[in-house]
């Protein structure tokens, strides 16, 4: 009999953790776990469609507002017809821990506890040692929770396994306008605290005076409200509306990574950022801060460059340096590429997280 799976999330819009549920889907194993997803957010569904093409079976817990007495009945029901159950993130693994009963639960810390809000980092704290098991993503986030009852953290590593659309390149840079001698310079991540977003706009203003030819395009959707517009606002008063592009979310995202000649991360805190590990397996060399389990990643001169978090002179100086050397953004890509292969393929990451669903279930 297959063991039943129930995979719970806050939401399966476009971000990191779900797209690794989403995508990791695809390496599932089917012949010995049925797998249903669970998720919150009516409104965070973008991936939804990703997830039901590979046939899994997903369902919206939530009710229209989200959090109500309604949703929570729901998770209930949804968790006693579960052998075990795998929640990513404090919110999902929160209420997991009320409902879930007697019933296996595993664990998945994808941020910095610094990160959260104080008051989800104490819930999360409370509940935690009712986790059966419990992940995370990088050294440093697990490092971030020494200290937390339960059981040990086991570190299982982000994996990606991206598929390259024919003609990527081509589309986006007739897209953007692009001239052949323009370097364009790519950036993944929604727009929360601690992403960077501010210091992208001074590295831009500083890396542009320097080489004309940079062009920046950062990529997310934001999270409250008009922050979108402001950042655009931000790049027009710096003199870069041509050349610095808030596109908002994009679920062609990658292709502008697959396009890019240099990825860029400007972020104060991080876990272990599924956009770089995608820009390192398409070939592209990475300058980004030296925070969360960014380090355990990179090597810098290896793979790409590592600075200190909010030094927008730094990653100003490193890309441009990049931008006037070719031989050596082919030769940071390549190594990029060949640390993916070996250290964080998505098949990998899915295989251990089925062996601890192994485990509990005997």
């Amino acid at each position: 009999m297959k063991t039943k799976v129930l995979v719970v999330i806050k939401g399966m819009g476009i971000g990191g953790a779900e797209r690794l549920v989403a995508e990791g889907s695809r390496f599932w194993n089917r012949d010995d776990f049925d797998y249903r997803v669970a998720y919150l957010l009516p409104w965070k569904n973008a991936l939804v469609p990703d997830l039901q093409a590979n046939g899994v079976a997903v369902e919206c817990f939530g009710t229209r507002r989200g959090l109500s007495v309604r949703a929570l009945g729901n998770l209930r029901a949804l968790c006693r017809h579960a052998d075990v159950i795998h929640s990513h993130l404090p919110v999902s693994g929160i209420l997991v821990r009320i409902f879930s009963g007697r019933i296996p639960h595993v664990y998945t810390e994808h941020n910095l506890t610094s990160s959260y809000r104080p008051l989800t980092r104490w819930l999360n704290r409370m509940s935690y040692g009712r986790n059966t098991a419990a992940t995370a993503v990088s050294q440093g986030v697990a490092d971030s929770l020494r200290g937390y009852p339960g059981p040990q953290v086991r570190v299982i590593p982000n994996g990606v396994s991206p598929t390259v659309k024919p003609g990527s390149t081509e589309r986006v840079r007739e897209e953007l306008g692009l001239s052949p001698g323009d370097t364009l310079v790519v950036h993944v991540g929604n727009i929360r605290p601690g992403k960077g977003h501010d210091c992208l706009v001074e590295t831009a203003a500083i890396a542009v005076a320097k080489d004309p030819s940079l062009v920046f395009v950062s990529i997310g959707s934001e999270k409250v409200s008009g922050d979108l517009a402001r950042l655009r606002g931000a790049a027009s008063a710096r003199g870069l509306a041509e050349r610095l592009r808030f596109l908002g979310p994009r679920p062609d995202a990658l292709d502008f990574t697959v396009a890019a000649d240099i990825y860029v991360n400007p972020s104060e805190i991080e876990g272990l950022p599924v956009a770089i590990l995608e820009a390192m397996a398409v070939g592209r060399p990475v300058v980004a801060t030296s925070v969360g389990g960014v380090p355990s990643v990179i090597e810098s001169g290896e793979a790409g460059y590592l600075v200190d978090s909010n030094d927008a002179a730094a990653l100003a100086n490193r890309i441009v340096e990049l931008a006037a050397d070719p031989l050596s953004r082919s030769r940071l890509g390549e190594r990029g590429r060949a640390v993916v292969e070996s250290r964080f393929g998505l098949e990998d990451m899915v295989r251990s997280y089925e062996e601890i669903y192994e485990e509990l279930s005997r």
